[in-house]
């Protein structure tokens, strides 16, 4: 029986004949109270009825007869899924201080100048237009500028592809640049996931006290190096200039993918420049991204392609869409014109250089343990005495309610001997989530190990 509540009475009068009707309870073909008698019964307007029946009706529910009135239509048999109540999700453990490399910190987040940027785009009405395929061009504009003053090199707009994540980026570069690719090992743990996904002839690579080791590299076959020279993740090391000269003049080379992941962050010396700011022969493809500059939930990073692949990338990329919305993308823009986006980069290297020196200062009193890589980005590496293992320091902390991770965890089955097998346990350790409070806490009860 239908029962009149508060609300729009022409919507509760269709839904209730459509769930009549689908349910089976009114058969095909049974005919309809007319919408006099509807209307009399239920004390509302004849065209408050006709309302619901004319959606009923454009809706193939029911249909009419002249002079007869409405009918229900045959609409089959309709599966009808039993509700099923929200489950509650199994409650996972949380350990209380999780030194983790992943996120930024929440302190140094400028709401307030995002929220007024955001209402200034959302009351523009150019967001409902096509976005451009390689992202909007003023945002491409944007970065050009900011890479010849932050990061050393010239580049063209035209250049620059804007996308939502380097997993989308490599799976470009993948369709573009042909060949057998050598990646760092230690280094990123989903590379080596989205080129076995992507069927990607590959060898990992170790670390020496320079970057990918050019020794390795030159017994392999490999034309595309993708590395992280500016603070090689996890183990923190910065390539030197002669490293990168080797690099770039190995005639097997085709292309030298540089990823630029927290490049942003240096403390005690000036920014280590770009390897795309001596790369004359136009061979580096320069990724970038705002994850760690301003927040993992933004999603927007790009890529500056060597102006030889443009024409391929154009021919085979053209039909696709920017992946990220065009309000995002005007909203970054305005952020980085403005200024604003400076102000935030100066204000959270603050913020990370305090935290950290509460890291540094923590381990003095353990000699024993060397801090490697802590001059950039938002971890660093804790080498410990030989008589530990990884495993032992990450199980103890667990028992102290902490999390740390050791990095082995970043090595792949493609390198079953990685160069640092011979250097002793080490842990990556993360600070930026965290707040100065809960550092010195989760590191005083870290060191009781």
């Amino acid at each position: 029986m239908l029962i009149i509540e508060p609300g729009l009475i022409y919507l509760q009068i269709y839904n209730y004949y459509k769930k009549e009707i689908i349910t089976g309870n009114l058969p095909s073909d049974a005919k309809l109270p007319s919408k006099r008698q509807l209307a009399d019964q239920y004390q509302v307007a004849i065209n408050t009825v006709e309302n619901a029946y004319s959606k009923l009706l454009e809706e193939g529910f029911i249909y009419s007869k002249q002079r007869q009135g409405y009918f229900v239509a045959d609409v089959g048999e309709l599966y009808i899924a039993d509700p099923i109540e929200n489950e509650q999700q199994p409650e996972t453990t949380t350990l209380k201080y999780d030194f983790s490399y992943r996120g930024v910190a929440k302190e140094g987040f400028p709401y307030k100048t995002f929220r007024k940027i955001s209402a200034n785009v959302i009351d523009d009405i150019e967001h409902v237009a096509e976005p451009d395929y390689q992202g909007y061009y003023p945002l491409r504009q944007q970065i050009a500028a900011y890479l010849q003053k932050a990061r050393g090199f010239s580049v063209k707009p035209e250049q620059i592809i804007i996308s939502s994540g380097s997993e989308y980026l490599y799976q470009i570069i993948f369709k573009l640049v042909g060949g057998i690719y050598a990646i760092e090992d230690p280094g990123y743990q989903m590379l080596p996931n989205i080129m076995d996904i992507n069927q990607i002839d590959y060898v990992s690579l170790p670390i020496d006290e320079n970057g990918m080791s050019i020794t390795a590299l030159n017994k392999t076959n490999a034309n595309i190096c993708i590395i992280t020279p500016a603070h090689q993740f996890p183990t923190g090391i910065i390539m030197n200039m002669k490293r990168r000269t080797a690099l770039l003049n190995r005639t097997k080379t085709d292309y030298v993918v540089e990823d630029d992941y927290d490049s942003e962050f240096k403390y005690s010396k000036q920014p280590v420049p770009a390897l795309k700011s001596i790369d004359y022969n136009d061979k580096v493809i320069y990724m970038g991204s705002f994850s760690k500059a301003i927040s993992p939930a933004f999603r927007v990073s790009f890529m500056v392609l060597p102006e030889s692949l443009l024409d391929r990338y154009q021919n085979v990329y053209s039909c696709f869409s920017c992946p990220v919305s065009l309000i995002t993308q005007k909203i970054l823009t305005e952020f980085i014109s403005t200024g604003e986006f400076e102000k935030h980069l100066n204000r959270m290297r603050k913020i990370y250089a305090k935290k950290r020196q509460i890291v540094v200062e923590a381990f003095q009193q353990r000699p024993d343990i060397k801090i490697t890589g802590s001059d950039g980005g938002l971890h660093l590496v804790l080498q410990y005495p030989k008589h530990y293992t990884e495993a032992q320091i990450v199980t103890e902390a667990k028992k102290h309610n902490i999390k740390v991770y050791g990095i082995h965890n970043y090595t792949t089955s493609k390198n079953p001997q990685p160069e640092l097998k011979d250097e002793r346990p080490a842990i990556v350790l993360g600070f930026a989530t965290m707040t100065e409070e809960q550092l010195k806490e989760g590191l005083t009860e870290f060191l009781k190990i």
